[in-house]
Parts: structure tokens; C-alpha cells; sequence
């Protein structure tokens, strides 16, 4: 009899270890789901106040053709013939690496670029395996435009990533839209 007892005993102390447990584990989520939303509202309040949007490179219009006034004896002078620009020259081919840039599928999305604060919201989480410290290469057409690692917060749909700033080429902003591939073999 008293054999079963303890065994009883320590049964129903192992339950209640386990049920603290999974109660510790369901809060602890609950706390990181709200810190993310805090991070986002302080991004939003953020991006309100802030006046304009900075401009990156993709974005810049083209610098004007400058206009060369005709110069004596030169082929611009009125009656003289006049030479057609050359059409313009074909894209270059692209290079091995850009090809292998491209050829990389696509892991997921930025969905939220905080670059000021050194993070990034993604779309996928739990649901594609995502794990703490994971790396990927960000890309933007055929090129990089920088590196990221998970952090700790990941939802089952989303995950929050660390902008590795040694990595990011200077005046680029990881941008909503960039693709996150496995990183690239140089």
C-alpha cells in the first residue's frame, strides 16, 4: 500500500511541475507577442513623426543630359551635318554570381523594415521552420543589399530578424518587399 502512495504522490507532483510549465511557457509567449506589438506601435509613432521619407538610390531620377552649346568649327554649327546618337548600349550579361542570385528561391518577404532600429519583420515563422540565429542573404533584383539573422521573437507566420549592419551596403535600406534567400556561396 504505501508503495502506491508514493507512487500517487509523485505522480500529482509531476503534473502540477508540468501543468506550471506549459502556464510559465503560454505567458512567456503572450509577453513576447506584446513586446512586438509595443515595437511596432513605437515604429509607427515613429515613422509619423519623422517628415519625409529618405530617398535611396533605386529612387533617384536619372541625372539630366547635359546640353553642349555649338562651338566654332564644329560639327554643330547650323548647315552642318548632323551625327545620330548611337542607340543605347544593350544591358550587360549578367555574371555568375548575379546568375546565381537570381536562381536562389525565395524564403520569405519583408513585410516591415525598421532599418533605424537595426530590425525587420518577415512573413514566415514556425510554419517554415524558422530558428533563432538562422542567416539570410536580403535581395533586391539581381544584387544583395545585405544580411539578416532570427532573433528570438517568431510567430507562426512571422519572425522579427536582425539587420547585421557590417553587412548592409552603405547608403541601402533593407526595404518592404526585399527577398530573403539561404545565403549566397562567393
Amino acid at each position: 500500500m504505501r508503495l502506491s502512495h508514493y507512487a500517487l504522490a509523485l505522480t500529482i507532483i509531476l503534473l502540477a511541475i508540468t501543468g506550471y510549465l506549459a502556464w510559465e511557457a503560454q505567458e512567456e509567449a503572450k509577453g513576447a507577442r506584446k513586446e512586438l506589438e509595443l515595437v511596432r506601435k513605437q515604429q509607427a509613432a515613429h515613422e509619423a513623426a519623422m517628415p519625409l521619407k529618405p530617398v535611396t538610390v533605386a529612387e533617384l531620377p536619372p541625372p539630366p543630359t547635359p546640353s553642349v552649346p555649338p562651338l566654332a568649327g564644329s560639327s554643330l554649327m547650323p548647315g552642318a551635318p548632323v551625327a545620330l546618337p548611337s542607340p543605347p548600349a544593350a544591358a550587360a550579361p549578367l555574371t555568375d554570381l548575379q546568375k546565381q542570385i537570381l536562381g536562389m528561391p525565395v524564403f520569405a518577404k519583408v513585410v516591415e523594415s525598421h532599418t533605424d532600429q537595426g530590425f525587420a519583420v518577415i512573413n514566415a515563422g514556425k510554419d517554415k521552420q524558422i530558428t533563432p540565429g538562422m542567416k539570410f542573404d536580403v535581395r533586391r533584383g539581381n544584387g544583395l543589399v545585405g544580411r539578416v539573422s532570427v532573433g528570438e521573437t517568431i510567430e507562426a507566420a512571422e519572425a522579427v530578424v536582425d539587420i547585421d549592419s557590417s553587412i548592409v551596403i552603405p547608403g541601402v535600406r533593407i526595404e518592404t518587399g526585399d527577398e530573403l534567400i539561404l545565403p549566397v556561396r562567393k
